[in-house]
């Protein structure tokens, strides 16, 4: 067969195609990652082949700690699995690979390769708890497609203002629903709210989403306020906020894998009660940072080198902050949140100026003036939620609840052991509450030091004064040595050096040590008890 010349050329293009195609490889530098619940684990390249899928990872810990990846790792797209092949720099498997002074290892995990026209994949050692999993690597100039939002989920104004200032003890509830929520996840959500219960301490009450991506709590939350949402194992995520009050419900719903550079993007719709409050705050507080956001105060915080300056500067900003907000497209209920709650003088200045904002003249003008601000947790950093509460409490001061000002200054004194005389409260409801709280923590304190074992105590600090508590431990066991261990059940280096000094004790048996240790209501009262069962020693529960 004679072939002529253009015959010849094209069918050689096509071998040198078919070669380039072969050596082709695709290669992303610092790739993005949708969600992480491991920000340890440092995805720095991904190169992807016909013949392999190669992941160069930095591990990136303290010194001294322990890692291994599963020989059963795998990567996964569109329904996909590709098994892991091999590595560079590190074995699979085996024993833990511990960290030198560095806190860093670098090393390379070899796949099945993955199709070349790949936009996104997964990362997982397994489904189990521990595992190691990331979600949504992707090149960092990919943009994650976003998930459809249905209709029901795209308020558009909810149409009135803030709640009116009731207090009523039955709960909100709120729903989470997620899309792109894939398996392995394990997503924990944390919510934050004021709990009247003891208001000077923000309640954190978390709840893992199901299988679906679905959970739902109910708050005890007994006045209107703002409910604040975290992904907890996902670090320094915060997915924003709704507005709640008793006895009402709103349904969040989470896009797991949505990569807005926006923060607290992750939710992207909400249906029932005031169910725009949270897309508009979220966009406020993007706006806000932006040329869109409120004019600059004429006065320079360069040119602030007196109280008085500084005062001019914040009521400046404040009305700028003001008109921004009054002009803005948002809600109602966004603007008076942001007006009466969102702005405030605080943690904004350094140096001498900090130095300023510290002195009790512009402390008594950030109370007289900002007055809402208590019962937002956003009060001056060098004032105590109890000083502050008792400036309300015990002056005239325009645009508080007096009754909640009082019950806020009393309540958590009297559950740190103070005795105080219950203040006036005017308002039924809220009399009914304190009333309430307060027999449940009497009825508690003497439940909680029922049926102890003789090493176990429940030390109430109505029984002994602060400043005496450790002499009062000390003096039970005058001539002993002594060892004294703080901790609490949350903590896990506490637990690691429970189980590391046990054949230290054994060793040291015949020696008369005593062993104490001590803990506080940061640590579940329940697991306590559970979990100090295999401690020989003596055991404190102290209740502040």
């Amino acid at each position: 067969m004679i072939m002529n010349k253009q015959t010849i050329i094209t069918i050689l293009l096509a071998l040198v195609a078919m070669a380039g195609q072969a050596k082709k490889t695709i290669v992303w530098e610092n790739p993005s990652v949708a969600y992480s619940a491991i920000p340890y684990f440092q995805i720095q390249k991904v190169e992807m082949t016909k013949e392999k899928t190669a992941m160069y990872v930095r591990m990136a810990l303290l010194p001294g700690y322990g890692f291994r990846i599963s020989e059963d790792s795998y990567l996964q797209t569109n329904g996909k699995q590709y098994r892991i092949i091999g590595s560079d720099g590190i074995p699979l498997g085996g024993d833990y690979i511990i960290l030198d002074d560095t806190g860093r290892k670098n090393f390379i995990l070899y796949f099945r390769p993955l199709p070349l026209d790949t936009k996104e994949f997964d990362f997982l050692e397994g489904l189990a708890k521990g595992d190691y999993k990331v979600f949504g690597i992707h090149d960092k100039d990919y943009t994650m497609p976003p998930a459809s939002v249905p209709t029901e989920y795209m308020a558009d104004d909810d149409g009135e203002g803030l709640a009116e200032l009731k207090f009523d003890a039955t709960p909100a509830t709120i729903h989470f629903k997620s899309l792109n929520y894939r398996k392995g996840m394990n997503t924990k959500i944390d919510v934050q709210y004021v709990d009247l219960k003891n208001p000077a301490k923000p309640m954190d009450v978390e709840t893992n989403l199901n299988d679906d991506g679905e959970a739902s709590l109910s708050l005890p939350i007994c006045l209107p306020q703002i409910v604040w949402i975290d992904i907890t194992n996902i670090p320094w995520s915060s997915m924003g906020c709704v507005y709640l009050s008793p006895g009402k419900e709103v349904t969040v719903l989470v896009d797991m894998l949505h990569d807005d550079s926006r923060a607290n993007s992750k939710i992207v719709g909400a249906k029932g009660y005031y169910a725009k409050f949270g897309k508009d705050w979220r966009q406020s507080a993007f706006d806000k940072k932006t040329e869109n956001g409120p004019q600059k105060p004429t006065v320079k915080k360069e040119d602030i080198h007196d109280v008085q300056t500084l005062i001019r500067y914040c009521d400046e900003e404040r009305e700028n902050y003001g008109k921004w907000v009054k002009n803005s497209n948002y809600s109602k209920a966004i603007k008076e949140y942001l007006i009466q709650f969102a702005y405030s003088p605080i943690f904004m200045f350094e140096g001498e100026q900090d130095s300023l904002s510290k002195t009790k003249e512009f402390t008594d003008y950030v109370l007289r003036n900002y007055t809402q601000n208590l019962y937002n947790k956003n009060i001056p950093f060098y004032n105590t939620f109890v000083d502050a509460s008792k400036y309300y409490a015990m002056t005239n001061t325009r645009g508080f609840n007096a009754d909640l000002a009082r019950y806020c200054y009393y309540l958590p004194q009297v559950l740190d052991s103070k005795q105080l005389a219950k203040p006036l409260i005017e308002d039924k409801n809220l009399s009914d509450l304190y009333d309430k709280y307060v027999e449940e923590y009497q009825a508690t304190v003497t439940a909680n030091k029922q049926g102890l074992a003789d090493n176990i105590h429940y030390l109430d600090m109505t029984d002994v004064a602060p400043e005496k508590t450790l002499q009062t431990i000390l003096d039970k066991y005058k001539g002993k040595i002594i060892l004294i261990d703080i901790w609490a059940t949350w903590c896990g280096p506490c637990k690691f050096g429970h189980e590391k000094m046990k054949p230290l004790k054994e060793e040291l048996s015949d020696k008369d040590i005593v062993y104490v240790y001590l803990t506080s209501p940061t640590s579940n009262y329940e697991e306590w008890k559970k979990y100090i069962a295999d401690i020989s020693g003596e055991h404190y529960f102290l209740t502040e």
